[in-house]
This record gives structure tokens, sequence and C-alpha cells, in this order.
């Protein structure tokens, strides 16, 4: 059997630390040599000193080895901690090398287990791949499928199909989309006063913002204008910025697909590679934002059964987005020829809706919830010293509530078109809306564990009742809100006391 003796990672750890470290406490360094005060500048000095020393113990009491089957991994200064890893629960093994990473030819690995994840960083490339070798013959030596993949493309280059290849042209329109406007707007809005702040406190002048709006404005129309145009170029560069960001992410995105492997590859100064087994997707989700919409587009997520994967690949959560940015159509195909679900089939069962009699418990809740907010600009009109009318600051927040009930009223019923859930004895088909974001789920039937409901005094009267079927190990949770409460009855009879739905 295969060994590796107990190792320690590449002393490049050190530097992370000290970049770690400096990423949580570096704007108060900045702020500290800004004060041009020796005792400041001890301070700092301590705090690097501090960060290296760290730096230092991380890298004396971090190892890992492999023996007897298993992987035994070890750090913790403080806390030393020692995890030994049954192979079997191992899922996939995927690997990233940022810009500084990629000057030393090291690679970060990232072991996801059935529960969690662990992270052995930094490393040789050359140690990396053998390492992943090895922990992929010792699991195949136990009966296990191959599902740890690494980064020789030469070797498999040949057995790989491509299914999507995203040039800088696709990356720059997807990061156009991804703008949030009116987020971005109300960010910008909300930040005027902090900018001119910053811009006192770093240049002991507030007037290189100042002199924005007052140049050349002698009119309440001249300030208008020059405020339209600040928010103006701060819009282009939060756009620009965007674009940027998706491409240096998401760029040379490649995927592929080999022994019922999905293999995904991008990065320009972090490079991420990851290998997604398909029979350990557990959900997939079809998205369909309102701005994707508009150009027939779609993004594919997935989630697998480790927990601690993000949507970059590589951070706190399970969803995976396989496909960013595609036709309607391409994704639909995808999920049918390549993950096997059949979009059609499931679109042809018989699917439970929201009920007209809903309706009424809908528009009720809007009546109560667009309330608040007219309540409490009459309250500040009221007491504030605005010359205005008394009838005129009624009417202002009449107006201002019977905006906020229609507009609620009008996304309710458009959500109540979206909104059905069907299954069969292998999936949960649930299409619902979220923010005008349409997403049509696929969940596994035999992930689903409890199936609760709740109600209110008003929503009995009409035999309504909001559903939940919790899944097990799986972070997408089914929410069935104003549904008939005999419906939660007929779950329970299919999927926990027929058990139907198992195979």
């Amino acid at each position: 059997m295969t060994n590796i003796k107990k190792s320690r990672v590449h002393p490049m750890v050190i530097v992370d630390s000290v970049i770690t470290g400096f990423r949580l406490f570096g704007i108060f360094m900045i702020l500290a040599l800004k004060e041009q005060n020796w005792k400041y500048y001890l301070l700092v000095l301590a705090g690097f000193l501090l960060l290296i020393v760290i730096g230092i113990f991380d890298y004396f009491l971090k190892s890992y080895e492999v023996r007897d089957g298993a992987l035994i991994y070890t750090k913790g200064i403080i806390n030393k901690e020692a995890k030994n890893i049954n192979l079997e629960n191992i899922q996939s093994i995927d690997m990233s090398s940022n810009i500084m990473y990629q000057a030393f030819n090291l690679l970060s690995v990232d072991i996801n287990l059935v529960g969690g994840k662990i992270r052995i960083k930094p490393l040789k490339k050359e140690i990396a791949l053998n390492l992943i070798d090895i922990l992929r013959e010792l699991k195949q030596d136990q009966g296990e499928s191959e599902d740890i993949a690494s980064d020789q493309e030469e070797k498999v280059q040949e057995s790989q199909k491509e299914i999507l290849r995203l040039s800088v042209k696709d990356l720059a329109f997807y990061g156009l989309l991804r703008v949030r406007f009116f987020a971005a707007l109300g960010l910008i809005l909300a930040l005027n006063g902090k900018i001119r702040d910053v811009f006192k406190y770093i240049f002991d002048n507030e007037a290189y913002f100042d002199e924005l709006l007052q140049k050349n404005a002698k009119s309440v129309a001249g300030n208008i204008t020059a405020i339209f145009i600040i928010i103006g170029v701060l819009m282009i560069l939060v756009v620009i910025a965007s674009i940027i960001h998706t491409i240096v992410k998401y760029y040379n995105f490649i995927l592929t697909t080999k022994d019922h492997n999905l293999l995904c590859k991008y990065g320009l100064l972090n490079k991420k590679s990851l290998v997604i087994d398909i029979d350990r997707i557990q959900s997939v989700k079809l998205i369909y934002p309102l701005r994707y919409r508009f150009f027939g587009l779609a993004k594919l997520s997935v989630e697998t059964l480790t927990n601690n994967v993000s949507e970059d690949l590589s951070e706190q959560k399970s969803t995976i987005d396989v496909l960013p940015l595609v036709k309607k159509d391409f994704a639909q195909n995808f999920v049918k020829n390549n993950l096997g679900i059949d979009l059609e089939y499931y679109e042809s069962l018989e699917s439970e809706k929201i009920q007209r009699k809903a309706r009424i418990a809908l528009y009720r809740w809007s009546l109560f919830n667009c309330s608040f907010l007219p309540i409490v600009v009459f309250v500040i009109l009221y007491f504030a010293n605005i010359d205005l009318k008394i009838e005129y600051k009624v009417l202002s927040s009449l107006a201002l509530y019977l905006v906020l009930v229609s507009y609620s009223i009008l996304v309710k019923n458009y959500m109540l078109k979206y909104n059905e859930l069907s299954y069969d004895r292998h999936y949960f088909e649930n299409t619902f809306m979220r923010q005008l974001t349409v997403i049509t789920e696929f969940i596994k039937v035999k992930k689903v564990g409890t199936i609760n409901s709740s109600t209110n005094y008003f929503m009995n009267k009409r035999n309504l009742a909001h559903i939940s079927i919790n899944s097990i190990g799986v972070n997408s949770d089914i929410k069935l809100k104003y549904y008939d409460k005999g419906y939660k009855e007929k779950l329970e009879r299919d999927f926990i006391v027929s058990e139907v739905g198992y195979e």
C-alpha cells in the first residue's frame, strides 16, 4: 500500500498568514501610518512581526500524511487539531492556484468530504499531483468509483468532451448583466455623506468632492445636473468593475465531461479546477433573472454532497454555477443530455399550484405590509420643519401607500404564474419566483427528510398553510406558500407513509 510520510506544507504558508492578517487588520494599519507618530509605526511593525510569527507556527504545526489507507491532517496553534480521514468519505478533490502561487508553481488542494472540506496549502505542484494520484489509487483499491481527478489533462484529453467554452465577449456581457443597477444606485446615494467624509479625512479638504457639485451650479437645476453627472460616472465605474471582475474570475472558462464527471476550469489570477461527480449531484437549479429573460438566457447551478463549496467553487456554500450564462435552450438540453433530467417529462406531470382562494390572503398581507413606510414618511413630514399643509402631508403618504400596495399586488399576481410543484419517484420539480427571478429546481426525492406546515388564524379559515419540504444534507428546501392544507397530507402519504418516492 502506498503511503506518504508525515510532511509539511510549503514555507509560502508564512506569506499566506501575513496576507490573511493584513486583509483583516490592514485598514487599521493604514490609518495608524497616516497619524505620522512613531508609536503607531511601532504598533504596525509589531503587528507585522506577530503575523510572521503566527505563519511560522502554522508552518511547523501544519502537516499531512497518508498511512494505513487514511489521510491524517494536523493543524492548529492554540487548539491543535488532528483529523483521521477515511478515504471513503472523500467526494472530490479540487485545485486552485492564485497569481502568487502560479509564480512559485504552487497549488492549493481542497479535499471535499461528505460533511465538510479540508484545505491543504500551499504545496509544490508535483507534490500536490502526487498526493492526488495516491489518494485516487487507494480509493480505487477500496472498490470506490473514480471520482477524484487531477490536473493531468495531457493524459485524458482524448477522452474528454467539451461542453462549453466562454469567450471574453461572453464574460463581458455576463458581467454587465450581473450589475444590479438599482442596488448600486441606492448604495451610492446612501454613501453620499460618507464619500464627503472620506475625502475630508484623506486629503484634509472636502473640496475635492464639493466642487463637483458647486462648480458652475448657479441654480437648483445646475445642482441637480451636477448630481446626476456624478451618479452617472459612479454607475459607469460600477459597470466597468463588474465586467473586469467577471472576466478575471471566469477567464478561459471551460466545461468538459469525462467518465460521468463534469470538469470545470477557469480563472486568470486565481486558477481553479473542479470535478463534479454527476451521480453525487443532489439538486439542479435553472435560474432565469428578469434581465436574463429579456435576452433568452439562463444560469444553471448544481448542489453536491459537499457542504463547503461556494459560488466560485472554493468557499462556504454548496451551490456551483456550472453554466454561468448560456442560452435557455442550451441549458435545458444540458440538463437532459448530461444530467439525465427530462424537462418535458416533468412539465407534463400533474402539478400543484397556489389556489385562487390564496389571493385574498396575499392581498391582505400586502395591505398590511405596505403600510409601515408611508406611516414613517408621514411622521417625518409631520414633525419636520417643512412648510407644507397637513392635508398635503397626508395625501403624500397616502399616494406612497397606494403605489406600494399596487406594486406588491402586481408582483404577487405575477408570482402566482410561476409557483408549482410536481414529482415522481426520482425528483421534485419546484418552480417559483424570488425577486422577479424565476427558478426551476430539481431535488432528489431520496433526500426528503421532513414535511412541515405552519398557518395562522386567517389562513386556517381558508384551509391554507405554508408547507416546507426539508431535505437531508442539501441546502435547498422547498417552500410552498399559501397551499391547501390537504396537500401536506398527500405529500406525507407519498413520501413518509407509503414511501412511494424512494427507490
